[in-house]
């Protein structure tokens, strides 16, 4: 009688003590600067393994912590949860025992030997060639900003840019002449630009850009209406209008355009290889997203590639 009286009080005092470990984490990571949906998510994870450490081990003792309790722990959440929800809860943890080895409550954090589950890359969400087509037809050549927002839509399409390394390009960024232009940013290069984004940049240039500039100096290629430089919500709402101009159903953003036109050119037979070289990208992993559509000079194929080429540039 005496020691079934005392259960209920380890189980107590094992609870307390995890609750203990989670507040000090808690408090660990405050200096952090973590939003605050992040300290939630960290909050919940690290407090359901807690639970289920000290129901698993019958301890309040982080010391059974190990390699092997770990990966059990991960094999657990794989019954129940998706793999990329499980990578989020372990990256919880990880910081959760990382705090408990700075704080010598464990001699070593063991989830830096534990592999985390793989990560099959989602297939991006595309447009089909007929709603680029569509899109790039919406604005109207009859005023400066139809102009503008079929430049900056062809040279998107055209060459895979992204929204910042698009509204940051100036004037002196381009080489029409070669067919490139030059990308600026951490990785600076030179990107192809299909002869029809070449035309409509001509046209914007001498008819529809100079007028909207405050300074007749100023190099920013894509001048707002009130002369200066595009900012990424104001081009959120320039593709929705063009989108909804066109008809387009599809969900549609300039990171869709961006993944619409890899997935055109490997298509068309563009090698991964290439695509990265076009991008920017470090690693050919980062490629792997587009792994699903298929298959050497780099330039050549592109502009034998790109739906969008009428010709080629000499």
């Amino acid at each position: 009688h005496g020691s079934s009286g005392l259960l209920p009080s380890l189980h107590s005092y094992i609870c307390f003590l995890m609750e203990m470990l989670l507040q000090e984490f808690m408090e660990w990571l405050k200096p952090q600067s973590y939003s605050d949906s992040s300290l939630r998510n960290h909050h919940d994870d690290t407090q359901q393994f807690l639970q289920w450490y000290a129901a698993t081990t019958e301890t309040g003792d982080l010391a059974k912590v190990n390699r092997s309790l770990m990966e059990q722990y991960r094999d657990q959440l794989l019954d129940f949860m998706q793999p990329s929800s499980v990578c989020r809860h372990l990256s919880s943890l990880k910081l959760f025992l990382n705090c408990a080895e700075g704080k010598n409550w464990i001699h070593v954090n063991p989830l830096h030997l534990v592999k985390f589950p793989e990560i099959p890359p989602k297939p991006p969400e595309l447009l089909s060639t007929k709603e680029v087509e569509d899109l790039l037809e919406a604005p109207s050549d009859d005023h400066y900003l139809g102009l503008r927002d079929r430049a900056m839509l062809e040279l998107l399409y055209s060459s895979g840019l992204k929204v910042h390394e698009l509204l940051n390009l100036d004037t002196s960024d381009l080489f029409l002449d070669l067919g490139f232009l030059k990308v600026r940013g951490r990785r600076e290069r030179m990107v192809p630009v299909t002869t029809m984004a070449i035309e409509v940049l001509q046209k914007y240039l001498k008819q529809g850009r100079q007028d909207r500039l405050r300074y007749d100096a100023d190099l920013c290629l894509f001048p707002n209406r009130d002369g200066e430089r595009m900012t990424r919500i104001g081009f959120w709402f320039m593709i929705k209008k063009h989108a909804k101009r066109a008809g387009i159903q599809s969900r549609i953003n300039a990171r869709i355009i961006r993944h619409s036109f890899a997935a055109h050119l490997l298509e068309n037979g563009l090698d991964l290889t290439d695509l990265a070289q076009l991008f920017g990208y470090v690693s050919l992993d980062a490629t792997l997203q587009y792994a699903h559509i298929n298959r050497p000079d780099y330039v050549e194929v592109y502009r034998r590639c790109h739906p969008g080429i009428v010709g080629v540039v000499n």
